[in-house]
C-alpha cells in the first residue's frame, strides 16, 4: 500500500520516514527543554567516545504519551536536521547512553534499530553506531520549523516574564489540545482473534500505544464476529474512517469473508512478543537450556525464530512441542532448564508438573509496525499521517 505524503510532518524528512506525529506533544517537548534537561557528564571528553557527548541537552519526559525509545530516536533526528550531528559522527554505545539517560538498554536498542531501519544511522562490530544521512528541509520544512521554534520560545519567555513555571504552561497547552482533539466522535478499531486471551493482551497494548489518539478499541472472538457482523449496517463507498476491522494475517481470509457483504475493509495486523517476555529472555543465562511449548493456533516456527533472534542463538537451536503431542513435550520439558509458553498454554501448565519448572510467559502484543498502520489508516483521511514505518525489531504475523 503507497502510503501518502507527509507534508506536515514538519520534524523528519518525509523521503525516508515518519514519525508518530506528536501534535501538541511537540511544542510541549520544546517548552520543556528549555527548563528540564539531562546532561552527559561520563562520556563528556573522550575524544572518539561519540559527538553526542559534544552535545548540551538531552530531554526525555516520561509522562509526554510518547514511548521513551521513540523520544531518543526523534531526539537524534532533531539533532541531525538541525547539524549538531553529521554524516559519520559516532553515538554512545547502547549501554552507555542507557545508563547516561536512566533506561533499559532494551530501550536504547529499539531507538537504535529504529533509525537503523530507516538508514539514518548504521551499526558495525567493532565500530559502533555512525551516523549515515544527512537530513536537508525543504525551505517550507525549514520555514515551518522556524515558525513553531520562534511561537515555543516567545511562550516561554512571556510565561517567564509573567512570572508562570514554564512547566506548568507546556502542560496546559497540552490538556488543551487534547480536549480540542476528544471533541469530534472517536474512531472504533475492532481486533478479531480466536483465542481471550490473545484478544486482552493485543487490546491492553493497542490502548496503550495508541492513547494520544481518540479511540474506541474493542476486542472480539472469531466465534462472535458473525453475530457481530449481521448487526452492521453496510458501510457507504467511499466513507471517511470511523471504524477499522482488524486481525492477524491468520484470520484475515476468514473475517474478510464475513464483512464483504458488509463492504467493510478488514486490515491486516502483525504481532511481536510483550517487552516483559523479551527481557526475561534475553536475561536468561547463555548456559542454561531453553524450551518453548505452544498452543495449536500458535504460530511456532515465527516465535522461535524471534527467541533464537533475542537470544543470538543459531537455526534450530531451542527445541519446541505443541501440548497436544504429549511425548514431544515430555522431551522439551526434560531437556530444558526453563520452560517457555504460550497464554494459550497457561491451563495445561497450570495443571502438570511444569508448573514447578522455572518458566517465562509470552503474550502476543501489536508491534511498531501494527500500531504505525493504525495510526495512519485513522490519520489518513485528515492528512496527518506520512510515509509507512517499518517494524522496529523482529515481527510475526498469524
Amino acid at each position: 500500500m503507497q502510503p501518502p505524503d507527509v507534508s506536515n510532518d514538519f520534524l523528519l524528512k518525509p523521503y525516508f520516514l515518519a514519525r508518530v506525529p506528536l501534535n501538541h506533544i511537540d511544542l510541549r517537548s520544546r517548552l520543556i527543554s528549555n527548563v528540564q534537561v539531562l546532561k552527559f557528564t561520563s562520556i563528556v571528553g573522550r575524544k572518539e567516545s561519540s559527538k553526542l557527548s559534544e552535545l548540551e541537552r538531552f530531554t526525555l519526559n516520561s509522562e509526554s504519551g510518547l514511548p521513551l525509545y521513540l523520544q531518543i530516536a526523534h531526539e537524534l533526528i532533531f539533532r541531525i536536521e538541525t547539524g549538531a550531528l553529521h554524516v559519520g559522527d559516532k553515538l554512545p554505545g547502547i549501554r552507555t547512553l542507557a545508563e547516561e539517560l536512566g533506561v533499559s538498554f532494551l530501550t536504547v536498542n529499539k531507538a537504535y534499530a529504529w533509525l537503523r531501519d530507516r538508514r539514518v544511522v548504521a551499526s558495525t562490530r567493532g565500530v559502533g553506531v555512525r551516523v549515515i544521512l544527512t537530513l536537508e528541509a525543504t525551505g517550507e520544512e525549514a520555514r515551518q520549523r522556524a515558525r513553531l521554534s520562534a511561537f515555543a520560545e516567545k511562550v516561554v519567555t512571556q510565561a517567564v516574564q509573567k512570572g508562570m513555571d514554564p512547566m506548568l504552561v507546556a502542560q496546559s497547552i497540552n490538556h488543551r489540545a487534547l480536549a480540542h482533539q476528544r471533541q469530534a466522535a472517536p474512531v472504533k478499531i475492532i481486533f478479531v482473534e480466536c483465542l481471550p486471551e490473545y484478544v486482552d493482551d493485543y487490546t491492553a497494548e493497542l490502548r496503550i500505544a495508541l492513547a494520544d489518539l481518540h479511540l474506541e478499541i474493542e476486542g472480539v472472538l472469531t466465534t462472535s464476529l458473525k453475530d457481530i457482523v449481521s448487526a452492521l449496517p453496510p458501510a457507504p463507498k467511499n466513507a471517511g474512517t470511523d471504524k477499522l476491522m482488524t486481525t492477524t494475517l491468520y484470520h484475515y481470509d476468514f473475517v474478510q469473508r464475513l464483512v464483504s457483504p458488509r463492504h467493510q475493509k478488514v486490515f491486516a495486523l502483525s504481532h511481536t512478543l510483550d517487552s516483559e517476555a523479551i527481557q526475561n529472555i534475553v536475561s536468561v543465562p547463555h548456559n542454561k537450556k531453553l524450551g518453548v511449548l505452544f498452543g495449536s493456533v500458535d504460530p511456532a516456527p515465527g516465535i522461535i525464530k524471534m527467541i533464537q533472534f533475542y537470544r543470538d542463538s543459531p537455526a534450530e537451536s531451542i527445541p519446541y512441542a505443541v501440548v497436544t503431542d504429549q511425548a514431544a513435550v515430555r522431551k522439551v520439558i526434560e531437556k530444558s532448564d526453563v520452560l517457555i509458553y504460550t497464554a494459550s498454554c497457561r491451563d495445561w501448565i497450570a495443571k502438570t508438573d511444569a508448573r514447578r519448572q522455572t518458566s517465562i510467559l509470552i503474550r502476543f502484543v501489536p508491534d511498531q509496525e501494527a500500531i504505525n498502520k493504525i495510526r495512519m489508516l485513522v490519520k489518513r483521511d485528515k492528512g496527518k499521517w506520512g510515509k509507512s514505518i517499518t517494524p522496529d525489531g523482529p515481527s510475526f504475523s498469524r
